[in-house]
């Protein structure tokens, strides 16, 4: 049999990333007995255009709630709009069956107000350019 070939891309095509995507999906189910895997958004709209200016992007799968991207425009922060929006995507992922959150954030973006919100922090990495830390942080969900 011939090795298989190793493409790297920062655009793979839908196909791919079915593959991938659908594959894993298959596998987690035969080993777990179910599939849940969901997309979670939670949308930020402003009043006026009705245009989405921010919110969340994650997903939510077998018990846990993955918030991947968090973003609200600076003239947003420091309202209780953040709160409100985090403890949505919580409170759904609740719904669905989650029992704990998970998220990355930079030191410059937002470890303090996650911990406020109850997250703690997970694990740590440092990265480039020197000085800068990721931290993976998590929260106990409760219904």
């Amino acid at each position: 049999m011939p090795e298989p070939e190793l493409m790297v891309t920062d655009t793979p095509e839908p196909q791919a990333q079915a593959a991938i995507t659908e594959g894993l999906a298959d596998y987690n189910f035969q080993q777990a007995g179910y599939r849940d895997a969901r997309p979670l958004a939670v949308l930020v709209r402003d009043p006026e255009t009705h245009e989405v200016v921010g919110g969340i992007i994650g997903r939510t799968s077998m018990g846990l709630c993955f918030i991947d991207r968090f973003f609200l425009p600076e003239r947003l922060r420091r309202g209780g709009l953040g709160s409100r929006v985090i403890t949505a995507a919580e409170q759904e992922a609740v719904r669905r069956g989650c029992t704990r959150a998970v998220l990355w954030t930079v030191h410059f973006q937002a470890p303090g107000f996650y911990r406020k919100l109850g997250y703690a922090e997970l694990g740590r990495l440092e990265f480039a350019p020197p000085g800068h830390t990721r931290f993976c942080m998590t929260k106990q969900l409760s219904g």
